[in-house]
């Protein structure tokens, strides 16, 4: 178990989100795309992200997505009907060269009896990935996330990207990372910007759909540079996926004084969110399922 913390506070801020990062098993995970940083669990105090086992997981995410299939509406493959077209979709996945694949969870709020007896209840409410996985150019997309209609406008897809960032530039040392967006799709557009992503252009007939459709791309990206604040690198000197960009102090190498990174006002939209955004329903606050 790892607590991660990349950034050292300054008098006037406050120190970055505790985020815990647990390897498990390889027994208790399907996909194998990340090399030796396979099957971490990525967990901050409300979020809980866990490695998809295809046949553990694949019917409890149905369950939350059943109701609900318009949330697929501008992924590639369109929504699906039934269990056996959702479970198709998984494996060809799980059976990707360059796809890995969190179950996020949410935290029901804490009752005393529970904190006395150190028990959490945490409730399955969506999905979310890395894919474009180029390991030896450190190339990374998020992506093909979907949550429960309830949990959409509250902070939980924010602080769920925020921590898979987070792993993506400490665990895995990302240079890039992607975001890609259907033409239509103004949502995701926003959420882009809104996290911090730079866009980079449209690609014109980029995707067919199945349905048949065009899809026209927004592709929007950070560095690493921009994330913690760094000088812009000319040339990757980092010496394997098993290094952390910072030592123990938690002092990046690089880092330009006075400039903030990515990270930092990302916080800041996660906290925002948080007070601002829609509450959790009553369901999670009482640790039932999403369906």
């Amino acid at each position: 178990m790892v607590t991660a913390s990349t950034q050292q506070p300054t008098a006037n801020r406050a120190p970055p989100k505790q985020i815990k990062y647990t390897q498990l098993p390889a027994t208790e995970y399907t996909q194998r795309t990340l090399g030796q940083m396979n099957g971490f669990v990525i967990e901050t105090d409300q979020i809980q992200m866990r490695p998809l086992h295809l046949e553990r997981d694949a019917p409890l995410l149905w369950e939350v997505y059943k109701n609900h299939t318009e949330i697929f509406k501008y992924f590639p493959g369109g929504s699906h009907p039934n269990y056996q077209s959702f479970y198709a979709e998984q494996e060809r996945f799980c059976k990707s060269p360059d796809f890995f694949n969190w179950t996020v969870y949410v935290a029901a709020p804490a009752k005393k009896e529970d904190e006395e007896k150190g028990e959490r209840k945490w409730v399955l409410c969506g999905s979310i990935c890395l894919l474009d996985i180029v390991l030896h150019f450190r190339r990374f997309e998020v992506g093909s996330i979907w949550f429960h209609p309830s949990a959409q406008g509250t902070f939980v897809m924010v602080e769920t990207t925020y921590a898979l960032l987070r792993f993506s530039f400490e665990k895995l040392q990302a240079g890039r990372v992607q975001w890609k967006t259907h033409h239509e799709n103004i949502a995701s557009q926003k959420a882009a910007l809104k996290l911090g992503f730079r866009e980079e252009g449209l690609f014109k007939k980029h995707m067919i759909h199945a349905d048949g459709t065009w899809r026209h791309t927004y592709f929007y990206a950070m560095t690493d540079d921009e994330w913690f604040g760094k000088v812009e690198e000319t040339k990757d000197g980092r010496r394997g996926l098993e290094v952390v960009p910072g030592d123990e102090s938690g002092e990046v190498e690089g880092r330009v004084e006075g400039r903030e990174g990515l990270q930092w006002r990302l916080e800041g939209v996660v906290e925002g969110r948080k007070r601002e955004g829609k509450a959790l329903p009553e369901g999670i606050a009482w640790g039932e399922p999403l369906n």
